[in-house]
């Protein structure tokens, strides 16, 4: 995990996935706490298409890792 922010009560992490024929995947987890529960959502979106190495899907998830939490 290259990124991780908070702000407010939103946490971003732009992470890497496996993806099919030995790729790669960028993926953003968002974590949301509203009193004592928090809401956790993954996604792909937005992310960009399954690339050969790790490096590549984890710049594209941190670029829309940034425009979500708005950085």
């Amino acid at each position: 995990m290259a990124f991780k922010e908070t702000k407010g009560n939103k946490t971003v992490e732009a992470q890497v996935a496996p993806a099919p024929g030995g790729m790669f995947k960028g993926v953003i987890q968002v974590s949301t706490q509203r009193g004592d529960q928090v809401f956790v959502q993954t996604t792909g979106k937005g992310c960009g298409r399954p690339v050969k190495t790790e490096q590549a899907a984890l710049e594209l998830a941190e670029r829309e890792a940034r425009r979500v939490i708005g950085a």
